[in-house]
């Protein structure tokens, strides 16, 4: 039924009032609307009834309404052509904008998704700073340290030799006081 329907539709002549023509195009709108007047002016019962030369000027002027009918078409398949490789141009345009598009999505995604490791390194590197800096503090308390027990060693070094010194003195005033007992011994017996 639908072939039926269309084919009884496109039979139906078409009235003059139902021709929409658009007034963005280069095309000259009221010079065609003249033209398909006159068109539709004409009749086939006008073309039986009139005389010879009437006939001929309405058929010449047939053609010549027929001839700028077509000028006009080659305009407007012109500007259709160009209006469908704009179309297409832009196409090409949009989806490379959309590709792009969906490559900076991928990455922010992948930014997103890499954000929580790269949050954990900053964390990490934080700890791992904070670790350094505790055993440097280690570091200069132990070498502190060492510096003090290196001082006591030098002090116990030096309170040694003084007290060997000593102790060297006081052997040799024994040695003396035991020289000056034998003399002493020696003088008394």
């Amino acid at each position: 039924m639908d072939k039926a329907d269309a084919a009884r539709k496109t039979a139906q002549a078409i009235p003059f009032s139902d021709f929409v023509v658009e007034s963005r195009s280069r095309v000259e709108v009221p010079r065609i609307l003249e033209q398909l007047k006159k068109i539709s002016a004409l009749k086939i019962d006008d073309f039986i009834l009139s005389s010879g030369s009437k006939l001929e000027n309405a058929v010449k002027e047939m053609f010549s309404v027929i001839k700028d009918l077509e000028g006009h078409l080659r305009d407007v398949l012109t500007l259709n052509a160009s209006l469908q490789e704009e179309t297409r141009d832009a196409k090409k345009t949009t989806d490379r904008l959309q590709q792009d598009r969906d490559a900076a999505v991928q990455r922010a995604a992948a930014f997103d998704r890499d954000m929580p490791r790269v949050q954990d390194l900053e964390k990490r590197l934080e700890m791992t700073i904070g670790e350094v800096e505790r055993f440097r503090m280690l570091y200069r308390q132990e070498q502190q340290k060492a510096e003090k027990a290196e001082a006591s060693q030098q002090a116990v070094a030096s309170a040694a030799a003084k007290v060997k010194e000593e102790r060297d003195d006081a052997y040799r005033e024994i040695v003396v006081m035991e020289d000056k007992l034998k003399s002493f011994d020696r003088a008394s017996r």
